[in-house]
C-alpha cells in the first residue's frame, strides 16, 4: 500500500474512532431525560461518514462506495400483497 493510501486509512480509521466517542458522549450526556437519545437517531450520519471514508476519501474506488458488513440495504423493497386466488 503506498504511502498516500496508507495516510487516508488512518484519517478513516481515527474519523470513525472519534465519530465512536462523539456519539456515546451524545448518548450520556443527551438531557431530555423522557426522551433518551438512542443509537437510531445517528443512522443517517453513520451513513454519511461511510460515503466520506468511502467513495469521497478513495475517488475511483468502487468498492469504497458500499459497506462491508451487512449493513447494505436493497434499492427496491416489494410491498404489494399478493393478489387473491
Amino acid at each position: 500500500m503506498d504511502p498516500v493510501e496508507q495516510q487516508r486509512e488512518a484519517y478513516a480509521r481515527e474519523l470513525r474512532q472519534r465519530f465512536a466517542a462523539y456519539k456515546q458522549w451524545a448518548i450520556a450526556h443527551w438531557p431530555v431525560a423522557e426522551q433518551p437519545l438512542e443509537d437510531s437517531a445517528f443512522v443517517a450520519s453513520e451513513r454519511e461518514l461511510e460515503l466520506l471514508t468511502g467513495s469521497r476519501l478513495h475517488p475511483g474506488r468502487q468498492s469504497g462506495a458500499i459497506p462491508a458488513d451487512d449493513a447494505q440495504q436493497a434499492q427496491f423493497e416489494d410491498v404489494t400483497p399478493a393478489p387473491w386466488p
